[in-house]
């Protein structure tokens, strides 16, 4: 077993598999739709730009996978990912990757991302001229999401491990991704876009909470004391009904509260009714008597779900 394992550090960065798992490419929805929904409003208010949608949409991405690879890397040090986690045996913990290689890829993974939000501020500023003090501000943000993504899980205080993960979650990939990505097109703030933007941001929010009920037991005895935990089981599980059914509302809201008359603008409805379903899903899989390692099945429907809902919405209200 040891030289299995020994084996598979030695590949190290070569290890394409194990690398593409450590990047849960079934959360990359998230990454397309923080890019899409900023750029389907700056086109609907006639101000879209091509290359800032694509300069978004890379940062965004690569900023999702940078804080995955964090996170795995901080709850190994910590013990939370052990044998009594009920989610799947992640690169790290069985040896695939190693943690040298891990923590120099994340610090890799953030100077791209650094280097793609010059671009995009560079960019969006050279087209746009109004004032640098805008763009430095840019800049410290971003350096600010880079930091976030590192504090999550790793260092002596992880936010990640007081509650704050969710918060975090919301505020930098709905918030920020919101006013911030359309600040970037038109130079003014709409604030309309948060309606959109908080179904993305609470629907990424809703995929943490599902992990953190799986592991909620496993997560609590070692001291990483996430939303979920701090809630309590039982409220955990009304949190997650909350999420869903506010990011369904928030998205029927924009076209409304926009008015629009178009029925095509309201065609994205149908994409709410899968996200509907998995609050059906999420009560038959927190009963009484269902292992908590069944909700890792909703995991990856439920990400779906939130790609295609971002998708369909950008391109309904764009008509």
């Amino acid at each position: 077993m040891n030289e299995v394992v020994t084996s598979s550090k030695r590949r190290g960065l070569f290890a394409w598999g194990a690398w593409v798992e450590a990047s849960r490419p079934r959360m990359l929805t998230l990454g397309l739709s923080s890019g899409l929904v900023p750029g389907a409003i700056a086109y609907v208010n006639g101000v879209f730009d091509g290359w800032i949608m694509l300069l978004e949409t890379a940062l965004c991405t690569v900023l999702l996978v940078v804080s995955c690879w964090a996170d795995e890397y901080g709850d190994l040090e910590k013990g939370v990912d052990n044998d009594h986690r009920l989610g799947p045996i992640r690169p790290l913990q069985r040896g695939a990757i190693s943690t040298g290689d891990m923590l120099r890829a994340c610090i890799a993974g953030s100077a791209l991302a650094f280097a793609i939000g010059c671009a995009l501020v560079l960019y969006s500023y050279w087209k746009t001229p109004t004032g640098w003090f805008g763009a430095l501000t840019f800049v410290a943000m971003g350096l600010v999401a880079i930091a976030a993504t590192f504090g999550y899980t790793m260092g002596k205080r992880p936010y990640g491990y007081n509650g704050l993960g969710d918060v975090s979650a919301y505020f930098f990939f709905g918030i920020v991704a919101g006013l911030g990505g359309y600040y970037l097109y038109a130079h003014t703030i709409d604030w309309m876009v948060l309606l959109p933007m908080s179904s993305v941001g609470l629907l990424f929010v809703s995929t943490i909470n599902l992990q953190n009920l799986r592991d909620f037991e496993n997560d609590r005895n070692f001291g990483k004391h996430t939303t979920a935990v701090k809630l309590g089981h039982s409220n955990a599980i009304i949190y997650q009904y909350g999420l869903v059914a506010a990011a369904i509302v928030c998205y029927l809201l924009f076209p409304i509260l926009h008015g629009m008359t178009n029925p095509l603008n309201y065609l994205f409805v149908v994409t709410l009714v899968p996200l509907a379903t998995h609050l059906v899903e999420f009560r038959s899989a927190t009963g009484s008597s269902v292992s908590p390692r069944v909700l890792d099945t909703l995991m990856w429907p439920l990400t779906r779900r939130m790609g295609i809902a971002a998708l369909v919405f950008s391109a309904c209200v764009c008509l």
